[in-house]
């Protein structure tokens, strides 16, 4: 399964998440300093394979069991 095609999925039941951590020299000012992608490929790796969920002070247990069933639904239907 594709992280995008999750991603997606989870846009589709309202959940909606992030992706976070994105390598600073991905940034443009960076990457005109000279830096240049594969520079660090485990961040990479990281960048490309994780997403970050609604997580927040103001979430209601209905927020949280929302969020919980989502992702239980989408891994179901994704499993081999």
């Amino acid at each position: 399964m594709e992280e995008k095609n999750f991603f997606e999925a989870l846009g589709a039941e309202n959940i909606c998440c992030n992706v976070h951590y994105i390598p600073t020299y991905y940034f443009p000012y960076y990457q005109r300093l000279g830096y240049k992608k594969g520079l660090c490929p485990k961040a990479e790796k990281l960048y490309e394979e994780i997403m970050s969920l609604p997580l927040y002070y103001a979430m209601s247990d209905k927020d949280v069991e929302d969020v919980i069933t989502a992702v239980k639904k989408i891994a179901a239907y994704y499993a081999v």
